[in-house]
């Protein structure tokens, strides 16, 4: 009865030293202090420190002035939450005089328990955090606490030592019995420990264990070199494609002109935002809950483009002898020197839709590089995507011949037909 009960408790003890594991690196992965330090920088310095005012408040001390529930509402979307009825979040907004804070609908709840992370560790490890903003945790895109709570660790901690207390007395007692000296936990892990190492099967298994997680790593790591993702950065005029392209419906190619003629699609000129905002200056704009987003007043965001090409908002003209700013807006989507795109192919005679590339841009509030752009995300999908023969450029016949399409349809057997089909996956058509 006391071998078997030996088992059980041996048997009890590897399950709860592979649960504490898994929960271990699971909490690990999920929030990390250093992924949020490169998050804040990227998403709330330019907004927030972690032990002064700036724009908006310090957040320092941001996890004990507010919930971590309410700090993801407000940072994935503070209008959404405001509009919810939340008294907490309209005083913040009304003592900040309407400032207003983006939203970040791309940051999941681990991204934001993260930042929450750093600036608790930051606050340690810095100066003593500023006084409190009052209510602030406001422009805290960054904060929401780390998250999972050590407790489950604790208390399968607990369990394990009393199991492997128990473990060691039933087994000194069978010694006793068996007329052994008992032996201590020192004792035990050497004797395991040279087991181990003279069993063959196990060294070569643990061997190739380590050997494939090493490559998997370098794997990883070198497959993740120049992909960007998910880049997101904060541009100097907080321009939303939501608005623009979502809910006025305004065509990506009337800003992006050049992607109908050209290899790049390109940036508007300050005069382009001009046509609109020449009379539309934000004064009138209505938050999620109705109430005049400025106060009335200008959209700071417009003035930028004033000051930029130097209109008169009250004169309504532009001003003469004035030295024009260029706006430095910074690129998200970047491709290497030695890969060739097309904007005007891919637009024009592909017709393929600027979603395909950058995703549903006309939802985002601030734009963001939606797929990897990797070599093997574009050959997937010129193996994927169905020629459009009825275009001008497929449907036209030279002299009277038969036109590209209706040859590709008599060479394919009325197949489907691919870029790929079509050349697409030579190496020349990207690379020379």
């Amino acid at each position: 009865m006391l071998l078997n009960h030996y088992a059980s408790l041996t048997r009890r003890v590897v399950l709860m030293l592979l649960a504490i594991s898994i929960l271990s690196i699971t909490a690990a992965a999920e929030v990390s202090a250093d992924a949020g330090k490169k998050l804040f920088k990227a998403n709330c310095a330019s907004c927030h420190k972690l032990d002064k005012k700036l724009i908006g408040p310090a957040l320092g001390d941001v996890t004990q002035r507010r919930t971590e529930e309410w700090l993801l509402k407000w940072i994935r979307n503070n209008a959404e939450f405001r509009a919810s009825g939340d008294a907490d979040a309209n005083a913040l907004f009304a003592e900040y005089k309407g400032s207003i804070m983006q939203a970040f609908p791309a940051l999941t709840d681990d991204d934001i328990k993260s930042i929450l992370a750093y600036t608790v560790e930051g606050d340690k490890k810095a100066a003593p955090a500023a006084a409190p903003a009052p209510g602030a945790d406001a422009a805290a895109q960054a904060p929401a606490e780390g998250g999972n709570s050590p407790w489950l660790i604790y208390i399968l901690g607990a369990f394990l030592l009393v199991n492997l207390v128990l473990l060691f007395r039933v087994r000194n007692t069978l010694k006793q019995i068996n007329g052994e000296n008992p032996t201590n936990l020192l004792e035990d892990v050497d004797f395991i420990t040279r087991v181990l190492i003279a069993n063959k099967r196990f060294m070569t298994f643990l061997t190739v264990v380590l050997a494939l997680g090493f490559l998997y790593a370098i794997y990883s790591f070198l497959m993740g070199i120049g992909i960007e993702k998910d880049y997101q950065p904060v541009q100097p005029i907080a321009f939303s494609h939501k608005i623009h392209a979502g809910e006025n419906g305004v065509d990506c190619n009337y800003c992006h002109s050049s992607a109908r003629h050209s290899k790049h699609s390109g940036i508007p000129a300050a005069n382009v935002c001009m046509n609109c905002h020449m009379y539309i200056d934000g004064s009138e704009v209505v938050d999620a809950s109705g109430n005049l987003k400025y106060g009335g007043e200008r959209s700071p965001e417009i003035q930028k483009i004033y000051a930029a090409i130097g209109w008169d908002p009250e004169e309504r003209v532009y001003m003469e002898g004035y030295e024009q700013k260029p706006i430095q807006w910074i690129r998200i989507h970047n491709l290497p020197d030695l890969a060739y795109f097309n904007h005007a192919q891919h637009v024009n005679a592909g017709k393929v839709e600027c979603q395909t590339c950058h995703g549903p841009v006309q939802e985002m509030e601030v734009a963001y590089q939606y797929s990897e752009l990797t070599m093997g995300w574009c050959i997937n999908c010129h193996r994927e995507t169905e020629i459009k023969g009825e275009n001008g450029y497929y449907a036209g016949a030279i002299d009277g011949s038969a036109s590209i399409s209706d040859r590709l349809v008599d060479r394919f057997h009325e197949e489907k037909i691919t870029v790929a089909n079509i050349g697409g996956l030579e190496c020349g058509k990207c690379h020379y």
